[in-house]
C-alpha cells in the first residue's frame, strides 16, 4: 500500500494527464514513481524531462540501460522498481539468466556488460568509481554514452529512494 497517494489519470490536472497517456502508449501504464511525483506539479515538470533524456532514446542501447537500471535497483534493494525492469528487461532482449544473475558479475556477461555492472555497483555504493572502473567503461563507450550511464544511475537512485519511501 502507498504510504504517499498517487494522482490518479482521472484526478490528474490535463498536463500531467498528457504526460500519463504518452507513458501508457508507450509502455502500457503509468509507473507509480510518476504517479507519486504528480502531487507536486512543479517537480513532475521539472523531473519529466530529465526522465525522458536518460530512460529515452540515446547513445546507450536499451539492453545496456536495463543491465545498468536492474544492477541498481538490485542493489539498492527496491523491489517495485526491479520488478518493473525485469519484465522491461526481457522486452528488450536479456536473458532471464542474466538478471537473475545481477548485481554480480560472472561469465554469463561480456566485457562490456561486466564493466557496466561494475561500474554501477561502484557508484552505487560508493557514490564514486575507481580509476580502474572507469578506464574499463570507457574502452566500450565514448564520453557522452558514459555520462548516460552515469545519468542512468542517478535516475535508479532517485526513483530506489522515492519508490521505497512511497
Amino acid at each position: 500500500m502507498a504510504r504517499i497517494s498517487f494522482v490518479e489519470k482521472d484526478k490528474a490536472p490535463p498536463e500531467v494527464k498528457a504526460i500519463y497517456e504518452q507513458l501508457e502508449q508507450r509502455y502500457g501504464t503509468v509507473p507509480n514513481l510518476v504517479k507519486g511525483l504528480a502531487n507536486s506539479l512543479s517537480l513532475f515538470q521539472t523531473l519529466m524531462p530529465f526522465l525522458r533524456s536518460v530512460l529515452g532514446p540515446s547513445s546507450i542501447d536499451q539492453q545496456i540501460k536495463e543491465l545498468a537500471i536492474l544492477t541498481t535497483t538490485k542493489l539498492n534493494q527496491c523491489s517495485y522498481c526491479t520488478s518493473q525492469h525485469t519484465a522491461m528487461g526481457q522486452k528488450v532482449g536479456l536473458s532471464i539468466k542474466k538478471i537473475a544473475q545481477l548485481p554480480e558479475e560472472s561469465d554469463i556477461f561480456d566485457e562490456r556488460e561486466k564493466a557496466v555492472i561494475r561500474f554501477v555497483r561502484e557508484v552505487t555504493e560508493n557514490v564514486s568509481a575507481s580509476e580502474e572502473s572507469i578506464n574499463a567503461l570507457r574502452k566500450y563507450f565514448c564520453i557522452n554514452s558514459v555520462a548516460c550511464i552515469v545519468g542512468i544511475v542517478v535516475c535508479c537512485i532517485d526513483a530506489n529512494v522515492k519508490n521505497c519511501c512511497a
